[in-house]
């Protein structure tokens, strides 16, 4: 094999072969005759110096080198668009690819939305939902709201809220609330994962031994929202998520005592590469939105 990659119309017309399975109906894609694309697809099995297909009478099918071969190919075409886009291409012909935190898009982003694609009409929005490290997605995303303690190496983190948590549950079940001893005697509301948790906050309330109390345990923000909205028990909340979405409506904090976390959601991106177009204007509204600005 030569150390140089193959020209890049070699590797669509590759894509385009291996994606439809037929060189006839790649070469009406490609606007080629069917010789050409046959001719196109030897010269890059010769250059790569194994074959890519298997031909048979009337039909051919991808050999083990063209299956591991065609999704690279197809990510390196697809990241060539995007970033030509990117570059070149107004706004309003960009695509912004956002991976969100699900509580936060849930409460935050999604009810203001409207307002940035209103800003910039024709600018495609592509949200891919995150919770946990294991469904962060490395490729494709421009820019990125999660939570965690921010020590991700490769990336600009900018904190979005004051690291501090507070008792938080339905209104009708904050007016029976006194003490904080009252909460004992209540469902609390856990999420895993996080580094500070109910023993943490009623140290900070002046209790040192809780004992035994029910918990319930979930795996997301957003669904401890939705259990406390609906009166089943207690849930920790950074009080500046909770002002600043429609979950203030419901839900009501009986005491004012917080527990500071090493915890945060935060806006970031890869260190790098510079931000795209479409990225830059949002990450300009998200601040503006945010009052960080």
């Amino acid at each position: 094999m030569k150390s140089d990659l193959p020209p890049l119309n070699w590797l669509k017309t590759f894509e385009v072969a291996a994606r439809l399975l037929n060189f006839s109906a790649a070469g009406r894609e490609l606007n080629m005759t069917q010789s050409a694309v046959s001719q196109q697809i030897r010269l890059l099995e010769h250059h790569l110096g194994e074959p890519l297909f298997n031909r048979q009478h009337r039909r051919v099918t991808l050999t083990n080198s063209g299956m591991a071969y065609l999704p690279v190919v197809q990510s390196a075409i697809e990241r060539l668009q995007r970033s030509t886009v990117d570059i070149f291409a107004p706004i309003s012909k960009g695509q912004l690819v956002l991976e969100v935190n699900m509580a936060f898009a849930w409460g935050w982003l999604a009810p203001r939305l409207n307002g940035f694609c209103s800003r910039y009409p024709g600018l495609g929005v592509q949200l891919y939902h995150s919770n946990w490290e294991r469904d962060w997605g490395s490729q494709g995303i421009d820019i990125a709201i999660r939570h965690g303690d921010g020590d991700w190496p490769g990336y600009v983190t900018r904190p979005l809220l004051r690291p501090q948590l507070k008792p938080y549950c339905g209104s009708q079940l904050a007016r029976l609330i006194q003490e904080p001893v009252d909460l004992l005697s209540l469902p609390l509301i856990e999420v895993i994962g996080t580094r500070r948790s109910w023993k943490d906050w009623f140290e900070c309330a002046g209790i040192a031994d809780p004992g035994t109390v029910l918990k319930h345990k979930v795996d997301s923000v957003a669904m401890a929202i939705q259990m406390a909205q609906s009166g089943l028990g207690v849930f920790l909340g950074y009080e500046d998520f909770i002002a600043a979405t429609r979950f203030n409506n419901y839900l009501a904090a009986p005491f004012d005592i917080s527990v500071e976390t090493p915890d945060n959601y935060y806006l970031i991106y890869s260190d790098s590469r510079p931000l795209s177009k479409s990225a830059a204007v949002f990450e300009e509204w998200f601040l503006q939105e945010m009052q960080l600005t």
